[in-house]
């Protein structure tokens, strides 16, 4: 059964990441309509789909699911509480989200392939090892959709070691990032169990 402090805590995450979102947002939608406006999206698989329509369902995308977030974080705050699969939905939101953006801006080898080890890691170090683990399945799916993608009709795959190293990395980061949660929260019930046992010897001796 989970406390009215963790879910003070879930929400205050939410909202948390509702505002890098934001930021986010205003920073990479502009810089998408840069590329399609000077000609130097990276055009990759067989279809030209990057184009003002892609940007635009992509920034409608991200701003729907914010005001979602937004409008169930007012809700909780208000009931305290929050639905357990918000911080699942909103993480696979965020996975989808890089994955449409690294599409037009060089697939596989785009730069805001990082992004992605950043909601591994706000995610996990938030959630625990079991959302890190879901986490780094979904980003793997993801990921490897733009690469099927990017190799089509072909489906000629170069420098597969190069990719293999990557899929390794993003589940090293993921498990190690759940282990360090994990830790902390061992480390933190630790704590509050020997402040339980000061508070109550203390108490006795008054």
């Amino acid at each position: 059964m989970r406390t009215i402090e963790r879910i003070n805590w879930e929400i205050k995450n939410e909202k948390n990441k509702v505002g890098v979102r934001w930021l986010l947002f205003f920073i990479i939608v502009p810089y998408l309509s840069f590329l399609l406006a000077t000609g130097r999206a990276t055009e990759i698989g067989t279809a030209n789909i990057f184009n003002w329509y892609y940007i635009i369902a992509v920034a409608v995308f991200v701003a729907f699911a914010n005001l979602w977030v937004t409008w169930i974080i007012l809700k909780a705050s208000k009931t305290s509480r929050l639905n357990p699969s918000v911080k699942y939905l909103t993480m696979i939101a965020d996975f989808l989200a890089v994955a449409l953006v690294m599409i037009p801006t060089g697939g596989s080898d785009s730069m805001f392939f990082v992004i992605n080890f950043v909601v591994i890691v706000s995610n996990g170090l938030r959630y625990g090892l079991r959302v890190a683990i879901l986490g780094t399945i979904v980003m793997n799916i993801f990921y490897i959709g733009i690469i099927g993608f990017q190799t089509y009709p072909n489906q000629e795959l170069q420098n597969v070691q190069k990719e293999l190293l990557k899929l390794g990395g993003f589940w090293l980061v993921g498990i190690y990032t759940g282990y360090l949660s994990l830790r902390f929260e061992i480390l933190r019930g630790e704590v509050d169990h020997y402040q339980k046992l000061l508070a109550e010897a203390l108490a006795s001796q008054k």
